[in-house]
């Protein structure tokens, strides 16, 4: 399999998406209606091995640096394989699997099924993590979708949901407790946020358009946006890249969960795109 082989999805009104078979990266979001809805940097590197920057990550089994294993884990660069595309009443749906390997029981000595279902409506895009666990004692993990949303202009982009709730904020790898006293978060700086038990949905506001936020099955909303000084040190984003996006990401990032031989766990995150209201 080469790196960057994609699978495309449309559905019957003209809604897209594309997604790289490695990692089952999903790249490209355009609904009907509107315009492309995921950042992708100019500078992503594609080759075997590397996370691409951008679009939505599968993050599995561990979240950022918080345990032994590599940051982010190794779904979003191992292979998956595509298990089921179909196409009816006006969805296109495709679910793609991931199994443990010779590759990832090189850092994670488990066996373990993981499924990611991509759903693609005429303005909806929905994303299922499903994991099984073969095994014969617990599989302890944490995972999130680490989805890149595009803005037009990031000064003039707020995200609607969060007033009055708490956070970690883990820039600089600390983990500095905090609470969101505005309404609307705007962005000015670095952000690097986790949300613990974050309400759902929420509401990415651009002069643009709106796109609703909802997730089930993850507990935390991770919301990342590296400024100016960390973008500048990112090799693989392009320059004034984080001007134009907005991670908001749906996660179990702090407690890892603890599953059972033979369970079964399923998270899931739906965008809603909304055009900009006229008048």
């Amino acid at each position: 399999m080469e790196p960057n082989e994609k699978l495309i999805l449309t559905n019957a009104a003209g809604a897209r998406a594309e997604l790289v078979l490695q990692g089952a990266h999903l790249t490209s979001w355009v609904p009907v209606g509107g315009s492309e809805q995921l950042y992708l940097s100019g500078a992503a590197v594609y080759r075997p091995g590397a996370a691409i920057r951008g679009g939505v990550p599968v993050i599995f089994p561990q979240f950022g640096g918080f345990g032994s294993l590599p940051k982010h884990g190794f779904a979003r660069i191992l292979p998956w394989e595509l298990d089921q595309l179909t196409i009816h009443d006006g969805l296109a749906t495709a679910r793609l699997m991931q199994r443990d390997s010779v590759a990832s029981r090189q850092v994670w000595n488990y066996p373990y099924s993981l499924s990611l279902t991509i759903e693609l409506g005429d303005t909806h895009l929905g994303l299922r993590l499903d994991l099984e666990n073969p095994g014969a004692g617990p599989l302890t993990f944490t995972a999130a979708l680490h989805t890149y949303l595009r803005v037009s202009d990031l000064s003039e982009a707020s995200l609607i949901g969060l007033g009055g709730q708490s956070f970690l904020d883990t820039r600089n790898g600390q983990l500095l407790p905090g609470m969101q006293t505005e309404s609307s978060l705007i962005f000015t700086a670095e952000t690097d946020r986790i949300y613990q038990n974050a309400p759902s949905p929420l509401v990415l506001q651009d002069p643009l358009h709106r796109v609703e936020i909802a997730s089930s099955g993850f507990p935390d909303c991770v919301v990342w946006n590296p400024g100016p000084v960390l973008a500048a040190r990112l090799a693989d984003l392009e320059s004034g890249g984080e001007q134009r996006f907005v991670c908001v990401e749906a996660a179990q990032a702090l407690e890892p969960v603890s599953l059972p031989p033979g369970a079964r766990w399923s998270a899931a995150q739906t965008l809603q795109f909304q055009p900009a209201r006229s008048g």
